[in-house]
């Protein structure tokens, strides 16, 4: 009795809903569920010799029906709680139904569809989402099935074996999950892995979706195995798993495929990411723990085997450089070489974002954008091959044409805008030589230094190369404006305000986003503006998308601002509101 009582205890206290219970199998089972269990009512609807009025008890099933069919259509996009709602519907319209064919065959061809509804909620649910429908549907039946004429022995039957089912088929599920599951990290094992890539390969095929493959391997682990023994490898397995399962994103599934190597599904995501997300799994372990990983990037036409080939040459050649580091699919030289190659063919352009002030909602500046117009990919957004180009080394070439393209676009539209602002890796600011790049580009397009703004992200903050505080201070030195992106998003940027010779901070877009429609007041973005003004440092608000952010920031005293709001990425030489005179201001709104 302690024994079930303590299991009981543990599956209560599981909120997780099986592993089976992917968006696509729980919205192909609730359509065909509705659609199946419709259609046996309204078979009976209309040979029923005892049903004088068939109409009225035809629009139930009808509905049902339909409804079905546009879960089996469209479900996968519908949220996870549509699906409690659906079963919750599937019970009330059941009851209905029943109510509505009192004294004919149809309450007997409907009594047995709560079965459908119980069998949902197990194949589907978490242990308490089972026991809530399955006490909503044992009330309903015990209550309102004798009142309909329903003999008693029938309830009771009934009630039996829906309990049954729920139980069964809850346990059998859970059964599955365990089987998916590595005993000693409690992570997902090899075949919970290739079970999920087999689903998200369906799913990128099905919409185009992205999907990314990595694998990790823990550095030296065999010799740990071998010199420490088998309990401290263990140690060491569990050790990683938990940390990484604490910075896992929702968008990412992480198992062990065995040994030390373990296997991180990314969806919809980028490739740079992807990337990145491996980094943080590999900076999350111990000190004196380092991990290698490969990534690779799903393709159309591939099969499970192929992207995890890609993904373990990968970690092969992440090993082979030397250990702890990820290292993207694909020849990094060869990838450079394409990259310079496109920008030696005129794939690259920029696109450019205004930059208004909020009083007048005057166009005073833009920001430059790179973007990859691939013959065969198409438009590639930044977040595909910037941090390639940072891993390969690219990134100097690429970040020298865009500063050019930029100086040239700012000289060609004359007085049009008072600046134009490029982004800058910090790989870029580690060489002493991107000075002489930029002293170059702006003698070149006969541009005074305060035309140009470079925007560098908080990384610069947690750079220890002394060379990147050195870079930036002479760049400054040439009247180039220094603004620090993405203010906020970190946590080492304050101590470096006053360290760095920065112009502009723009805070990061997550403030913005939490200014709430109800109220004029934001107190950390005020305390922003007010810690800027002291340090004498102008401040863009960045994502700027409604009427009353803008609202809230202008009467905070933010001036400047950028976001959707006033403009998106185009190319300055095609017809935009970014060439043409505002015809609308936010002055009288502020």
């Amino acid at each position: 009795m302690v024994l079930l009582r303590a299991r009981w205890r543990r599956l209560a206290s599981n909120r997780q809903h099986p592993a089976v219970a992917t968006l696509p199998v729980v919205a192909l089972t609730t359509g065909a569920v509705y659609v199946t269990g419709a259609a046996c009512i309204l078979l009976v609807v209309l040979v029923d010799p005892r049903t004088a009025h068939r109409a009225p008890l035809m629009v139930i099933p009808l509905t049902s029906m339909l409804s079905g069919l546009a879960v089996l259509k469209w479900g996968r996009r519908f949220p996870r709680w549509f699906f409690h709602v659906a079963v919750v519907a599937g019970a009330v319209l059941t009851t209905a139904q029943i109510l509505l064919g009192r004294g004919t065959g149809v309450v007997d061809a409907t009594v047995p569809v709560y079965l459908f509804v119980i069998l949902d909620a197990a194949l589907f649910f978490s242990v308490v989402g089972v026991a809530v429908h399955l006490t909503h549907v044992l009330l309903v039946t015990t209550v309102l099935l004798p009142q309909v004429g329903v003999s008693w022995q029938t309830v009771v039957t009934l009630n039996g074996v829906c309990i049954a089912v729920g139980i069964v088929v809850a346990a059998v599920c859970r059964a599955a999950d365990a089987a998916e599951e590595d005993p000693l990290t409690r992570l997902m094992n090899r075949r919970g892995l290739d079970r999920r890539l087999q689903e998200a390969l369906q799913q990128a095929r099905a919409d185009d979706s992205r999907l990314f493959l990595a694998l990790l391997d823990l550095d030296g682990f065999k010799q740990i195995n071998d010199g420490q023994g088998h309990q401290r490898g263990d140690e060491l397995l569990r050790m990683c798993a938990s940390r990484w399962r604490s910075v896992l994103p929702k968008n990412a599934v992480l198992g062990r495929y065995g040994g030390d190597e373990f296997g991180l599904i990314v969806l919809d995501d980028t490739l740079g990411g992807a990337a990145d997300l491996a980094d943080r799994l590999r900076e999350a372990l111990a000190p004196e723990v380092t991990a290698s990983a490969g990534v690779a990037a799903w393709r159309a036409g591939d099969s499970a085997s192929m992207l995890m080939s890609r993904a373990d040459v990968a970690l092969y050649d992440a090993k082979a450089a030397g250990r702890n580091q990820t290292v993207v699919h694909g020849d990094p030289g060869r990838a450079a070489s394409e990259l310079e190659a496109a920008i030696e063919c005129g794939e690259l352009v920029l696109h450019y974002q205004p930059l208004v002030r909020l009083a007048d909602r005057a166009v005073v500046g833009v920001e430059a954008l790179v973007r990859w117009q691939h013959p065969q990919r198409g438009l590639v957004p930044p977040g595909d091959f910037v941090p390639q180009a940072e891993r390969t080394g690219a990134i100097r070439a690429l970040g020298a044409w865009t500063l050019d393209q930029a100086c040239l676009a700012l000289a060609e539209t004359g007085n049009t805008f008072a600046t134009v602002s490029v982004n800058v890796s910090v790989c870029e600011l580690r060489r002493a030589e991107y000075v002489h790049t930029v002293r170059a580009a702006l003698w070149r397009h006969g541009l005074q230094g305060d035309r140009l703004m470079i925007e560098v992200t908080e990384a610069v903050c947690d750079d220890d190369d002394p060379q990147v505080a050195e870079t930036l201070h002479e760049v400054r030195a040439l009247g180039v404006l220094i603004a620090i992106d993405d203010f906020g998003s970190g946590y080492s940027s304050l101590r470096w305000l006053d360290r760095l010779p920065l112009d502009v901070i723009k805070i990061d877009g997550t403030f913005i986003e939490g200014i709430k429609e109800e109220s004029l007041e934001a107190p950390i973005l005020e305390a922003i503006l007010v810690m800027a003004r002291s340090l004498g440092v102008r401040v863009i608000a960045e994502r700027v998308e409604t009427m009353h952010q803008a609202r809230v920031l202008g009467g905070l005293g933010c001036e400047l601002a950028q976001g959707f709001l006033f403009g998106r990425p185009e190319p300055l030489w095609e017809p935009s509101s970014v060439q043409r005179p505002m015809s609308w201001s936010l002055a009288a709104g502020l």
